[in-house]
């Protein structure tokens, strides 16, 4: 199961009015080249925030909240998951995909290589809707359902290592940042 082919299913599968966090690197990349969205707002440079700052814009909005963080960057703030755990936003769908490797440094296995469960620490940080999904298609129907129903969820993809296709390398986090934010302040 690669990355690039789950961020595809989650942007066919929602709406222009939901927004989606994603994590630093090729998970914004893929992102961007599937379909860029003034609802996406691509995590440049912060490594281990992600579902953080996802947390942070579904207790402030309805709609559904989409976060698509990594493995390691969900073990630099294990703080996050138990965060999101204690305090339910119903709305927040976190993506954690586990490829097993700090990809961002070197490709150096991360703990999940060692037997971390990611799901498991979710579930025990609270968000009892937590799943680990090894197929493309376990993952589309869990996502699906997530989409229909209050929340949180965690669904951890076990995922290929490797990128896949890459938007133009000139980004403007700025602009993407000010466009995001627009999307809020004229609803």
């Amino acid at each position: 199961m690669k990355r690039f082919d789950i961020s595809k299913i989650v942007v066919e599968s929602v709406n222009e009015n939901i927004p989606i966090i994603s994590n630093l690197g090729p998970t914004s990349r893929e992102l961007r080249s599937i379909k860029h969205r003034t609802r996406n707002l691509y995590q440049y440079g912060s490594m281990g925030l992600c579902s953080s700052v996802a947390f942070g814009i579904a207790l402030n909005t309805d709609t559904k909240v989409i976060s698509l963080d990594g493995d390691g960057a969900v073990i630099m703030n294990m703080g996050g998951l138990a965060t999101i755990g204690r305090h339910q936003p119903t709305n927040l769908i976190v993506i954690i995909y586990d490829n097993e490797e700090w990809g961002q440094t070197a490709h150096m296995p991360s703990h999940t290589s060692a037997g971390t469960n990611l799901a498991n620490v979710s579930k025990s940080c609270g968000i009892d809707k937590s799943f680990l999904v090894k197929t493309i298609e376990e993952f589309d129907l869990i996502f699906k359902k997530a989409l229909t129903e209050d929340g949180p969820y965690s669904i951890v993809a076990k995922i290929e290592q490797g990128d896949g296709p890459k938007s133009p390398s000139v980004y403007e986090p700025e602009f993407d940042l000010l466009s995001f934010r627009n999307t809020y302040i004229q609803k």
